[in-house]
């Protein structure tokens, strides 16, 4: 009789547990952003999301967020330089700051239809592949979609963009990011215009 009784109280408080959990999980809703979602644009944004998971070579990463090297619009841009010769690197623009996946966080983006940007490379031919979400579902939290492109970059201005159709945009932790190799010398580019749109 005692062991009955234990594994009722053991079962009344497993219910108890999954309840508040799943309370918990209905509580955890990521917050419906507007469109469009500017992640930078001359000088800044307002998404919500932050340049804080810097990726590889860190060290070798420069961020310099109001370079006056003339943008298509407006008068500053995103310059990103990498000064080595080799090895990568890259940043990912997260909600909130430095969530790898062990936070709660995220913006509801969904009605987005592509994921826009442009942007050009000091001296042309740098290969750079741009996207978002990176946090896959082995983690507590996580991207509800990803896409990605890989582009090369030429030394003009250039609009780019990212289809997000059929793509479940509830909950985005990681909102953009960009990662490169140096290919046996440093590059530098620019980045302007970074936004969700219908």
């Amino acid at each position: 009789m005692q062991s009955k009784n234990f594994s009722y109280r053991h079962f009344i408080a497993l219910l108890a547990v999954i309840t508040l959990m799943a309370a918990a999980g209905a509580a955890y809703a990521a917050a419906k952003a507007s469109l469009p979602l500017v992640i930078y644009n001359n000088g800044s944004g307002n998404s919500g999301f932050v340049p804080s998971g810097w990726m590889g070579n860190t060290g070798k990463i420069q961020y310099n967020g109001k370079c006056h090297v003339k943008p298509p619009k407006g008068t500053r841009c995103l310059k990103i330089s990498f000064t080595g010769s080799s090895g990568w690197g890259g940043i990912v623009w997260q909600n909130p700051a430095n969530n790898w996946g062990d936070t709660q966080g995220g913006i509801n983006i969904t009605g987005a239809k592509k994921l826009v940007f442009w942007a050009k490379a000091k001296h042309g031919g740098v290969v750079v592949t741009f996207g978002y979400g990176l946090i896959g579902k082995g983690k507590a939290y996580h991207d509800s979609s990803s896409a990605s492109k890989k582009v090369t970059l030429g030394k003009h201005w250039k609009k780019y963009s990212i289809s997000l159709k059929g793509k479940n945009m509830s909950r985005i932790i990681t909102g953009f990011y960009w990662s490169a190799a140096a290919n046996g010398s440093p590059f530098t580019f620019y980045l302007d215009d970074v936004k969700y749109q219908k």
